[in-house]
């Protein structure tokens, strides 16, 4: 059947510039198609929730239809005219009124002929008000004065915080406000070429009045029989709000009461609007631009206007235009951005005012459409399975054929690339043809470097023997996954050479190590397991060639929350991977495992602190809140069970995480009751056993200018406890000052080992966040770390760096500046957009829905209030109404195939509410953390009170806050919840800043909406990207009118969407920051000291050489030698001529040259000197003496101290505006 999506290329197209053969039929599956539409059903019902749409919104009780359907209103001119014609406070108010009109504009040939037709076709919706009936009163009556008091208590104050149209005056009465919904027929407009011309020519706008359809559509109004009508002159206005008990006896009597109070005439109703058109001619184009308007006419003519009692008896509502050409072309508006772009269209054929527009997809464009609401559908994105790769195989005697099989078909695909070179590049400018040029040799080189690793894996037994164990690790994962993903089996056998010359760079190998692979997928694709494998092979690698214990991988997050989340998948992989050592007879050396090496904000940085005072081991036996707070892995990674729990050894001053489960197999191969599991999670354990895999945030690398312990994590041991396990220096760490006698090491029992090689692979997960200040500041400690590892190696090891992103601009600039090395982006892109060898588009099946409005009636406030509100309620009324989901489904078709609900009732309940539950669970995402919590007050008392006041099917939503400010007890039980489907502890809201962005993967969240559009598109992307990850999910992105970028987005919302991964903004990383050097260099300087020296002149001196004593007799003894010192620190800074590049900002180097210089010579002068105080003899406290000094970092955030800032009456609204930036 033909394809959902017009962007997917056709079937005849070669194999892979198109998805695969079988993608093109609708699955056999019905699971994804029951999902899709269950979404499809309940992201219709939002939206005509919040316009007036469908059958559901013909008549509305007790909220004014201008706060209930706030999308697509189109506003009366009074307010404005009156504030216009007041003058004073004209420029403050007219910036909050709603619009009043509504376009599209778009352009023809100026030669039209003058036959052609233009068919403008408007539409609309009003609503009147009328008395409720006896029962309406009833049913309805209650529930407004049960929320009354809500809305107007909690709302007013948050409505008007963000500059928007308060919600204050909302009426919820005694007397139940009814309000029925009007379509007026309204009349085709049609011009002829020769109109166009004329008004061209004339200037004049083409007006239509669209008053007559209204007046008709009064007429539905005045024959009501109770329309509401005006109330006695005499009545006050309690007896018009509140109906008294006598008048709610009966029917009658409640007629009586009406009749008695409402004696006037029917309540006007001014509907007012015209049709504007506008042409001009654009010689320079030959082109004629034609604007259409719907106008909300009333008030516009203010002398003679009159103002109504209530703003939405002139509103007009889902207002529309709708454009059709006969005889003539709507002519596109074209970007020379684009054609630059081989894998993009630029046609936009139209663009709205106040509103977007929907054309249909093609060359042939006859009519397009203004919507309010705007929705783009984003295909799912899969990657390709025609070429699988299964574990199975690749662990067994598959190697070659699988192998052989995926470097065949990737000649096919650089063949057929080629193939469709002219098709692609038609109408496309140079740097187009270049940019494809370029990604063709991608690929090639991507295919030779994958063949080169294929020929290791096929000669070299050691290499062969550790990547059939990577793949007998992975395939005893689960059932969920048997087979690599396309990009991540190729990743992995493409970077094998790389890490076997860096074993051993005297063997003649093809390497890469002078770049940096940045992995570049979309989220949840699968990027975490392509670098996860490739730690494996190499940590098997390290033990075949002799690297029996110490540090294979270290991989950074930028954000804990990352961290926390990945280090459970992380423990699974690796303690796969340590079963399959053990029964292997050649690989020796100590046990696989895994470092969480995050900082005291997370867990311990020392097992004993406070100078003994504080024994963190006997806390964690202990102590039940400290269990539980560093309880990091849960699930052990050994059998799957959610029984593992925290003791503590304080014989081994460690803190424990143990499974429980007495079927564990590590239990049984423990021999005991419990199994010990190899995850440390103390700053000092993960120096003490040097982890195979460490874990950590990236502020972490500003330790190594402050932690001599931490050399252990590079190699640099000297002797190994067996209690305490590994030391770089001539003692125990445990033998340490502060440490208590019945717990402190005496060093006897020390056995001497060699230094091992440092970490083969630098991972940097979310690359993009490395940006501004942070990622200048980690470029030099990572450029410090490269120098110190090829001083202690005489320059034979040469670290792997690998990068994962999923949104990235500017790629190669980032890893320059971060790594001083070229970058491959990984895998590269196909001829045509989201279709290559790696990955496609899906024909059929839907990945998201991204639905678009800005609240023109209420304010942001309220209007996502509403959203939230509503959204649950349509869950709730499903779940309550499982027969009217069913026939919904049915009725809704979203994909033309089976649903495979069962015809027996049980067990159909049963299916749907199975899908109901997938999607019950909202995200908020706001852009400020005061929006954060302010909506967290709304959705407690404004939302949840509204909830409860409906009664049955409602229940109250439980909210749970995520912020940068969230304890990480809080986030693990929130994410424990969030994966369980336990219904006593429910999470239905998850209310979160960008912190949620990134690392939190929970296949419930198929629902996020957005307080505003957030600042940058990366952003945007990675916290959408929450959603849709395992079915169909909807974005709602609620924007702010007031922000020009908002409405850019707002009016171009189809193409936004189209082009975003053109939009994502390059990320700011200068590693020639000013004022960079400051903050880095006396980390760097006391780095070189304790890391390089202090190993190196341990044995020579009484006093260590981080200490003033050692280091002064260092310096005069010419240890440590000024100049020589200061040559290490440019290197560290790659400012020395042997850093130049050809891509090198040489007059940057050289600048940065001198500023290193100048600086080192001045922190050399202050190191030298006598300590101020002989208790702060360190080294660190040697650079830092006085209050303008600075020391070594100790977190890369470690800038400033803060001061608060307070506004004043006068900047307090800018200060506002700017907190939601």
């Amino acid at each position: 059947m033909p394809p959902r999506f017009d962007t997917i290329p056709p079937n005849s197209d070669p194999e892979y510039v198109r998805p695969p053969d079988d993608a093109y039929q609708v699955s056999d599956n019905p699971e994804y198609r029951r999902h899709q539409t269950v979404n499809k059903v309940v992201t219709q019902r939002l939206i005509d929730r919040i316009t007036g749409r469908g059958d559901g919104q013909e008549t509305v009780y007790g909220i004014d239809p201008q706060e209930q359907f706030f999308a697509g209103v189109l506003a009366s001119q009074y307010p404005y005219r009156e504030a216009q014609a007041e003058d004073d406070a004209y420029q403050n108010f007219a910036a909050k009124v709603a619009p009043f009109t509504l376009g599209v504009k778009f352009r023809v040939d100026e030669d039209v002929a003058d036959d052609a037709t233009v068919t403008i076709t408007p539409d609309a919706k009003v609503f009147y008000r009328r008395f409720p009936e006896y029962d309406e009163q009833t049913e309805h009556g209650e529930l407004a004065n049960a929320t009354e008091d809500a809305e107007r208590e909690d709302m007013r104050e948050d409505a008007r915080a963000d500059g928007g149209t308060s919600a204050e005056d909302a009426r919820t009465q005694s007397l139940v406000g009814v309000y029925e919904r009007v379509e007026p027929s309204l009349p085709t407009i049609e011009l002829t070429g020769a109109d166009l011309k004329e008004a061209a020519e004339n200037g004049q706008p083409v007006t239509e009045s669209l008053d007559d359809a209204l007046a008709n559509a009064r007429s539905e109004f005045e024959d009501d029989p109770r329309a509401f009508c005006e109330p006695d002159p005499g009545a006050s206005y309690r007896e018009q709000s509140d109906v008294p008990p006598e008048a709610r006896e009966d029917e009658d009597a409640f007629s009586q009461y009406l009749d008695r109070v409402f004696t006037g005439e029917p309540v006007p109703t001014p509907w007012q609007a015209d049709v504007r058109i506008r042409c001009s001619r654009r010689p320079d184009e030959g082109t004629l631009s034609v604007s259409v308007q719907l106008v909300n006419t009333h008030g516009e003519d203010f002398a003679n206007a009159t103002e109504c009692d209530a703003e939405w008896q002139t509103y007009l509502f889902d207002t529309q235009i709708g454009v059709g050409v006969d005889g003539v072309d709507f002519l596109p508006f074209e970007s020379q951005e684009i054609r630059d772009e081989y894998q993009y269209d630029g046609e936009i054929y139209a663009v709205g005012e106040n509103c977007a527009v929907d054309s249909p997809d093609g060359d042939d464009v006859d009519h397009v459409k203004t919507t309010t609401v705007p929705l783009h559908e984003q295909p799912k994105y899969r990657s390709r399975e025609t070429v699988p790769a299964p574990f199975g195989e690749l662990s067994g005697d598959g190697i070659d054929s699988v192998l052989g099989t995926i470097a065949t078909e990737m000649e096919r695909a650089a063949e057929q690339y080629d193939e469709v070179r002219d098709e692609v590049l038609e109408g496309k400018s140079e740097d187009a043809e270049e940019q494809f040029e370029e990604a063709l040799e991608e690929f090639v080189a991507e295919r030779k470097r994958f063949q080169r690793g294929r020929e290791l894996i096929a000669e070299d037994d050691d290499v062969a023997r550790a990547f059939r164990a990577l793949n007998e690790t992975f395939s005893r994962m689960g059932e969920e996954f048997t087979e690599w993903r396309l990009f991540q089996i190729i990743f992995i056998v493409m970077s094998v050479p790389d890490i076997v010359a860096q074993a051993d760079p005297s063997r003649d190998v093809d390497d890469q190590l002078d770049i940096g692979d940045v992995i570049y997928f979309p989220t949840g694709g699968g990027k975490t397991e392509a670098y996860l494998g490739l730690v494996v092979f190499t940590a098997f690698y390290d033990r075949l060639r002799g690297k029996d214990f110490g540090t294979t991988a270290w991989t950074k997050f930028p954000l804990r929350l990352l961290s926390l989340q990945q280090l459970q998948r992380i423990a699974n992989v690796l303690c796969q991977a340590e079963t399959v050592r053990r029964e292997e007879d050649h690989f020796g050396g100590e046990e696989f495992s895994v470092g969480y090496f995050v900082g005291k904000n997370n867990t311990p940085n020392k097992v004993i602190e406070d100078g003994g005072d504080v024994n963190n081991a006997a806390k964690a036996r202990d102590d039940e809140e400290m269990q539980e707070d560093w309880l990091i892995v849960s699930e052990c990674p050994y059998c799957g069970e959610d029984s593992v729990e925290v003791t503590g050894d304080e014989r081994r001053l460690r803190i424990v995480h143990r499974c429980t489960n007495s079927e564990c197999p590590e239990v049984r191969q423990q021999g005991g009751e419990t199994a010990e599991l190899p995850v440390y999670i103390t700053d000092e354990e993960v120096y003490r056993y040097a982890p195979t895999f460490v874990v950590s945030t990236i502020d972490k690398i500003a330790i190594m200018g402050m932690q001599r312990r931490a050399r252990t994590l590079f190699g640099r041991v000297k002797h190994r406890c067996p209690d305490h396990g590994y030391t770089g220096e001539n003692r125990c760490l445990c033998d340490e000052f502060g440490y208590p006698d019945r717990v402190k090491c005496d060093s006897s029992s020390l056995e001497e080992v060699g230094p091992v090689d440092p970490p083969s692979l630098f991972i940097q997960d979310e690359l993009h966040l490395l940006r501004e200040e942070f990622g200048a500041f980690d470029s030099h400690y990572e450029t410090f770390l490269q120098e110190w590892m090829s001083e202690v190696t005489d320059s034979q090891w040469n670290p792997k760096y690998v990068a994962a992103t999923a949104t990235i601009a500017g790629a190669e600039e980032q890893v320059r500046s971060l790594y001083w090395r070229d970058a491959k982006i990984f895998p590269s892109q196909g001829p045509r957009l989201k279709q290559s060898f790696y990955a496609y588009e899906d024909p059929h099946q839907l990945g998201r829905q991204m639905v678009g409005a800005v609240p023109r009636s209420v304010s942001r406030t309220f209007a996502i209030n509403t959203v939230i509100k509503e959204y649950a309620q349509i869950i709730q009324e499903f779940k309550a109404d499982l027969d009217d989901l069913y026939e919904a489904l049915l009725e809704a078709d979203a994909t033309s195939g089976p649903l495979g609900i069962p015809d027996d009732p049980d067990k159909r309940d049963e299916l749907l509410e199975n899908l109901l539950t997938q999607y019950e669970t909202q995200i908020s995402y706001n852009i400020s953390k005061s929006n954060s919590d302010m909506l967290q007050r709304s959705v407690k008392t404004m939302i949840n009170w509204q909830l409860e006041s409906h009664g049955d099917p409602y229940e109250a939503l439980t909210p749970v806050s995520l912020t940068g400010e969230t304890p990480m007890s809080v986030v693990r039980d929130a994410l424990a919840r969030l994966e369980s489907d336990d219904p006593d502890r429910p999470i239905d809201i998850v209310i979160a800043t960008s912190m949620i962005s990134h690392g939190v993967d929970v296949d419930r969240f198929n629902f996020i909406s957005f307080f505003g559009m957030p600042r940058n598109t990366a952003e945007y992307i990675q916290a959408y990207s929450r959603v849709g990850r395992k079915h169909t999910g909807s974005v709602f992105l609620l924007f702010d009118s007031m922000r020009a970028r908002d409405r850019s987005h707002y009016t171009r919302f189809d193409h936004y969407h189209r082009y975003q991964d053109l939009l994502v903004e390059a990320t700011p990383l200068e590693r020639w920051a000013e004022f960079a050097v400051e903050c880095t260099l006396p980390g760097i300087f006391a780095g070189l000291i304790i890391q390089y020296y202090d190993e190196l002149l341990e044995d020579e001196y009484d006093d260590r050489v981080y200490l003033h004593e050692g280091l002064q007799e260092a310096a005069r003894n010419g240890d440590i030698d000024r100049e020589e010192m200061r040559d290490m620190v440019l290197r560290c800074y790659a400012v020395t001529e042997d850093y130049d590049r050809e891509w090198a900002d040489t007059t940057g180097m050289q600048l940065y040259r001198e500023k290193v210089e100048s600086y080192f010579d001045e922190l050399w002068t202050r190191a030298m000197k006598k300590p101020l105080d002989p208790k702060k003899s360190w080294i660190g406290f040697l650079l830092d003496r006085k209050d303008d000094h600075r020391g070594p970092m100790r977190s890369l955030r470690d800038i400033d101290e803060q001061i608060p800032v307070y506004p004043t009456p006068n900047s307090a609204p800018l200060l506002n505006m700017l907190s939601d930036e």
